[in-house]
């Protein structure tokens, strides 16, 4: 199953739509951390033709250098 790292720059919206061109009916995998894991949640919630079939998310704490 492939897996696309989405990142700020909203780069992973191009990689996900060539994706799905190609093959429409696998699975893809995708990884978001911090404020852009409610980015993507906002686009999968936009589009009809896409299903969430598996979401986890996990609490981090900040870690900071004292």
């Amino acid at each position: 199953m492939p897996t696309i790292l989405c990142r700020k720059d909203g780069s992973w919206k191009r990689k996900l739509e060539e994706f799905i061109e190609k093959n429409p009916k696998e699975h893809v995998t995708l990884l978001a951390i911090g404020e852009v894991k409610t980015d993507v949640l906002q686009y999968l919630n936009k589009r009809n033709d896409l299903h969430i079939i598996k979401l986890e998310t996990r609490y981090m704490k900040q870690r900071r250098k004292t």
